[in-house]
Protein backbone atom coordinates (compact mmCIF):
# COMPACT_ATOMS: atom_id res chain seq x y z
CA UNK A 1 0.00 0.00 0.00
CA UNK A 2 1.31 3.44 -0.93
CA UNK A 3 1.88 5.80 2.00
CA UNK A 4 3.07 9.41 2.08
CA UNK A 5 4.34 10.96 5.32
CA UNK A 6 5.33 14.47 6.33
CA UNK A 7 8.97 13.36 6.21
CA UNK A 8 8.51 12.41 2.57
CA UNK A 9 7.17 15.92 1.92
CA UNK A 10 10.03 17.64 3.75
CA UNK A 11 12.68 15.51 2.05
CA UNK A 12 11.31 16.52 -1.35
CA UNK A 13 10.29 20.15 -0.84
CA UNK A 14 12.25 21.59 2.11
CA UNK A 15 15.34 22.00 -0.04
CA UNK A 16 15.71 25.78 -0.46
CA UNK A 17 16.42 28.52 2.04
CA UNK A 18 12.94 29.97 1.52
CA UNK A 19 11.27 26.57 1.95
CA UNK A 20 13.23 26.14 5.18
CA UNK A 21 12.15 29.60 6.34
CA UNK A 22 8.48 28.86 5.54
CA UNK A 23 8.68 25.64 7.53
CA UNK A 24 10.45 27.22 10.50
CA UNK A 25 7.93 30.06 10.63
CA UNK A 26 5.11 27.52 10.64
CA UNK A 27 6.49 25.33 13.43
CA UNK A 28 7.33 28.43 15.50
CA UNK A 29 3.86 29.97 15.18
CA UNK A 30 2.21 29.68 18.60
CA UNK A 31 -1.24 29.66 16.98
CA UNK A 32 -0.24 26.41 15.26
CA UNK A 33 0.80 24.60 18.44
CA UNK A 34 -1.83 21.90 17.92
CA UNK A 35 -1.71 21.97 14.14
CA UNK A 36 1.97 21.16 13.69
CA UNK A 37 2.01 17.77 15.47
CA UNK A 38 -1.24 16.74 13.80
CA UNK A 39 0.03 17.48 10.30
CA UNK A 40 3.47 16.02 10.99
CA UNK A 41 1.85 12.75 12.16
CA UNK A 42 -0.58 12.53 9.23
CA UNK A 43 -0.14 9.58 6.88
CA UNK A 44 -1.79 9.63 3.46
CA UNK A 45 -2.85 6.19 2.28
CA UNK A 46 -6.64 5.86 1.80
CA UNK A 47 -6.47 8.45 -0.99
CA UNK A 48 -4.38 6.06 -3.05
CA UNK A 49 -7.06 3.36 -2.98
CA UNK A 50 -9.69 5.61 -4.56
CA UNK A 51 -10.69 5.06 -8.17
CA UNK A 52 -12.19 7.59 -10.58
CA UNK A 53 -15.46 5.66 -10.37
CA UNK A 54 -15.55 5.82 -6.57
CA UNK A 55 -14.98 9.59 -6.61
CA UNK A 56 -17.65 10.07 -9.26
CA UNK A 57 -20.05 8.03 -7.12
CA UNK A 58 -19.47 10.38 -4.18
CA UNK A 59 -20.03 13.39 -6.44
CA UNK A 60 -23.39 11.95 -7.51
CA UNK A 61 -24.43 11.03 -3.96
CA UNK A 62 -23.33 14.16 -2.16
CA UNK A 63 -25.80 16.76 -1.00
CA UNK A 64 -25.10 20.20 -2.41
CA UNK A 65 -22.36 21.61 -0.20
CA UNK A 66 -23.54 25.19 -0.68
CA UNK A 67 -27.19 24.38 -0.04
CA UNK A 68 -29.44 27.33 -0.83
CA UNK A 69 -26.84 29.87 0.21
CA UNK A 70 -26.71 32.97 -1.96
CA UNK A 71 -23.26 34.31 -2.82
CA UNK A 72 -24.26 37.91 -2.05
CA UNK A 73 -25.19 36.85 1.51
CA UNK A 74 -22.24 34.47 1.95
CA UNK A 75 -19.66 37.09 1.00
CA UNK A 76 -21.20 40.01 2.87
CA UNK A 77 -19.31 39.60 6.16
CA UNK A 78 -15.59 40.28 5.85
CA UNK A 79 -14.83 38.47 9.13
CA UNK A 80 -16.15 35.25 7.60
CA UNK A 81 -14.68 35.83 4.14
CA UNK A 82 -11.26 36.24 5.81
CA UNK A 83 -11.80 33.47 8.38
CA UNK A 84 -8.96 30.96 8.57
CA UNK A 85 -9.13 28.59 11.57
CA UNK A 86 -5.80 27.25 12.90
CA UNK A 87 -6.46 23.92 11.17
CA UNK A 88 -6.77 24.60 7.45
CA UNK A 89 -9.88 23.17 5.80
CA UNK A 90 -7.67 20.72 3.88
CA UNK A 91 -6.32 19.39 7.20
CA UNK A 92 -9.80 18.43 8.37
CA UNK A 93 -10.80 17.01 4.98
CA UNK A 94 -7.71 14.80 4.78
CA UNK A 95 -8.20 13.75 8.40
CA UNK A 96 -11.82 12.78 7.72
CA UNK A 97 -10.92 10.78 4.61
CA UNK A 98 -8.17 8.81 6.33
CA UNK A 99 -10.23 8.25 9.50
CA UNK A 100 -13.41 7.17 7.71
CA UNK A 101 -11.50 5.03 5.24
CA UNK A 102 -13.39 6.45 2.25
CA UNK A 103 -14.12 9.75 0.53
CA UNK A 104 -17.10 11.26 2.38
CA UNK A 105 -20.08 12.97 0.84
CA UNK A 106 -20.80 16.49 2.06
CA UNK A 107 -23.42 15.19 4.48
CA UNK A 108 -21.02 12.55 5.85
CA UNK A 109 -18.28 15.13 6.25
CA UNK A 110 -20.63 17.53 8.07
CA UNK A 111 -21.65 14.83 10.55
CA UNK A 112 -18.02 13.80 11.01
CA UNK A 113 -16.90 17.38 11.71
CA UNK A 114 -19.70 17.74 14.24
CA UNK A 115 -19.49 14.36 16.00
CA UNK A 116 -15.86 13.25 15.82
CA UNK A 117 -14.06 14.77 18.81
CA UNK A 118 -11.00 15.85 16.86
CA UNK A 119 -13.01 16.89 13.80
CA UNK A 120 -15.18 19.06 16.07
CA UNK A 121 -12.09 20.67 17.56
CA UNK A 122 -10.52 21.27 14.14
CA UNK A 123 -13.53 22.68 12.31
CA UNK A 124 -17.00 22.54 13.84
CA UNK A 125 -16.12 24.38 17.06
CA UNK A 126 -14.23 27.19 15.27
CA UNK A 127 -17.09 27.46 12.75
CA UNK A 128 -19.65 27.91 15.52
CA UNK A 129 -17.44 30.51 17.22
CA UNK A 130 -16.85 32.67 14.15
CA UNK A 131 -20.54 32.58 13.18
CA UNK A 132 -21.52 33.50 16.74
CA UNK A 133 -18.99 36.34 16.93
CA UNK A 134 -20.22 37.82 13.66
CA UNK A 135 -23.88 37.38 14.61
CA UNK A 136 -23.44 39.08 17.99
CA UNK A 137 -21.30 41.94 16.70
CA UNK A 138 -22.90 45.39 16.61
CA UNK A 139 -25.18 45.46 13.59
CA UNK A 140 -24.33 41.85 12.83
CA UNK A 141 -26.37 39.61 10.54
CA UNK A 142 -28.89 37.00 11.63
CA UNK A 143 -27.51 33.68 12.86
CA UNK A 144 -28.76 31.99 9.68
CA UNK A 145 -26.92 34.46 7.45
CA UNK A 146 -23.73 34.16 9.50
CA UNK A 147 -23.89 30.37 9.34
CA UNK A 148 -24.58 30.51 5.61
CA UNK A 149 -21.36 32.46 5.18
CA UNK A 150 -19.44 29.78 7.06
CA UNK A 151 -21.09 27.03 5.03
CA UNK A 152 -20.10 28.83 1.83
CA UNK A 153 -16.45 28.89 2.90
CA UNK A 154 -16.32 25.25 3.98
CA UNK A 155 -18.51 24.03 1.12
CA UNK A 156 -16.22 25.58 -1.47
CA UNK A 157 -13.23 23.99 0.25
CA UNK A 158 -15.01 20.62 0.10
CA UNK A 159 -15.64 21.01 -3.63
CA UNK A 160 -12.01 21.95 -4.18
CA UNK A 161 -10.97 18.82 -2.28
CA UNK A 162 -13.24 16.63 -4.43
CA UNK A 163 -11.69 18.04 -7.59
CA UNK A 164 -8.15 17.42 -6.38
CA UNK A 165 -8.90 13.87 -5.31
CA UNK A 166 -10.65 13.20 -8.62
CA UNK A 167 -7.59 14.28 -10.59
CA UNK A 168 -5.27 12.26 -8.35
CA UNK A 169 -7.44 9.14 -8.74
CA UNK A 170 -7.45 9.49 -12.54
CA UNK A 171 -3.72 10.10 -12.79
CA UNK A 172 -2.87 7.18 -10.52
CA UNK A 173 -5.25 4.95 -12.51
CA UNK A 174 -3.23 5.87 -15.60
CA UNK A 175 -0.07 4.53 -13.95
CA UNK A 176 1.44 7.76 -12.61
CA UNK A 177 2.77 7.80 -9.04
CA UNK A 178 0.93 10.96 -7.99
CA UNK A 179 1.16 11.92 -4.31
CA UNK A 180 -0.69 14.21 -1.89
CA UNK A 181 -0.27 15.30 1.71
CA UNK A 182 -1.82 18.17 3.71
CA UNK A 183 1.63 19.47 4.65
CA UNK A 184 2.50 19.99 0.99
CA UNK A 185 -0.88 21.60 0.33
CA UNK A 186 -1.17 24.03 3.23
CA UNK A 187 2.53 24.90 3.61
CA UNK A 188 4.17 24.65 0.19
CA UNK A 189 1.02 25.30 -1.92
CA UNK A 190 1.32 21.97 -3.76
CA UNK A 191 -2.04 20.30 -4.35
CA UNK A 192 -0.40 17.14 -5.69
CA UNK A 193 2.87 16.11 -7.30
CA UNK A 194 4.60 13.42 -9.30
CA UNK A 195 8.35 13.15 -9.27
CA UNK A 196 9.60 16.74 -9.33
CA UNK A 197 6.53 18.30 -10.91
CA UNK A 198 4.38 20.23 -8.42
CA UNK A 199 0.77 20.86 -9.46
CA UNK A 200 -2.01 23.18 -8.35
CA UNK A 201 -5.68 23.14 -9.27
CA UNK A 202 -7.87 26.23 -9.25
CA UNK A 203 -11.06 27.65 -10.68
CA UNK A 204 -10.56 30.74 -12.86
CA UNK A 205 -11.66 33.88 -11.00
CA UNK A 206 -12.46 31.84 -7.87
CA UNK A 207 -12.39 34.48 -5.17
CA UNK A 208 -11.24 32.39 -2.22
CA UNK A 209 -8.65 30.34 -4.07
CA UNK A 210 -7.11 33.44 -5.60
CA UNK A 211 -7.26 35.19 -2.25
CA UNK A 212 -5.50 32.30 -0.56
CA UNK A 213 -2.84 32.29 -3.26
CA UNK A 214 -2.35 36.00 -2.78
CA UNK A 215 -1.76 35.67 0.95
CA UNK A 216 0.86 32.95 0.53
CA UNK A 217 4.22 32.83 -1.19
CA UNK A 218 3.73 31.00 -4.51
CA UNK A 219 5.21 27.53 -4.93
CA UNK A 220 7.65 28.48 -7.68
CA UNK A 221 9.19 31.15 -5.44
CA UNK A 222 9.45 28.79 -2.47
CA UNK A 223 11.26 26.17 -4.54
CA UNK A 224 13.27 28.52 -6.74
CA UNK A 225 16.92 27.50 -6.92
CA UNK A 226 16.38 23.87 -5.88
CA UNK A 227 18.88 21.39 -7.31
CA UNK A 228 17.71 19.46 -9.18
CA UNK A 229 14.99 21.87 -10.13
CA UNK A 230 11.21 21.48 -10.05
CA UNK A 231 8.61 21.91 -12.74
CA UNK A 232 5.31 23.61 -11.95
CA UNK A 233 1.93 23.06 -13.53
CA UNK A 234 -1.36 24.84 -12.91
CA UNK A 235 -4.70 23.38 -13.91
CA UNK A 236 -7.19 26.22 -14.35
CA UNK A 237 -10.83 25.22 -14.70
CA UNK A 238 -13.70 27.33 -15.92
CA UNK A 239 -16.26 28.23 -13.24
CA UNK A 240 -19.29 25.97 -12.84
CA UNK A 241 -22.25 27.06 -14.91
CA UNK A 242 -24.84 24.92 -13.14
CA UNK A 243 -25.55 25.57 -9.44
CA UNK A 244 -25.48 22.45 -7.26
CA UNK A 245 -23.32 20.33 -9.59
CA UNK A 246 -19.71 19.47 -8.72
CA UNK A 247 -17.43 21.03 -11.33
CA UNK A 248 -14.92 18.28 -12.16
CA UNK A 249 -12.03 18.54 -14.60
CA UNK A 250 -12.74 17.16 -18.06
CA UNK A 251 -10.96 14.13 -19.48
CA UNK A 252 -9.06 16.56 -21.73
CA UNK A 253 -7.88 18.53 -18.67
CA UNK A 254 -6.63 15.33 -17.03
CA UNK A 255 -4.96 13.99 -20.18
CA UNK A 256 -3.03 17.26 -20.50
CA UNK A 257 -1.79 16.94 -16.92
CA UNK A 258 -0.84 13.31 -17.50
CA UNK A 259 1.17 14.31 -20.56
CA UNK A 260 2.99 16.98 -18.56
CA UNK A 261 3.82 14.53 -15.77
CA UNK A 262 5.02 11.82 -18.15
CA UNK A 263 7.32 14.33 -19.79
CA UNK A 264 8.79 15.34 -16.43
CA UNK A 265 12.14 13.97 -15.26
Amino acid sequence: MAVTTSQDVLKLFKVTSLAEAVFQRWISDTSKAEVVPHVMEHRTSVVYDLTPASVESVCRATAHALGNVKRVVAERERAIVDWHPPFAFTHTLHYALETLGHLPTWQEFSVFARDDAKGHHMLWGPAIRVASDVHHAWGGPSWDDAWDGVRWRVGNAYYSFLREIYVVAHLRASGLDVRVHPLADALFRVDFWSGRTACSLLIKNAKFKEGDQGRKIPTDRILEGAEPGFRFHKIQLEPATEFGVVRLPSSEDIHRVADVLRASP
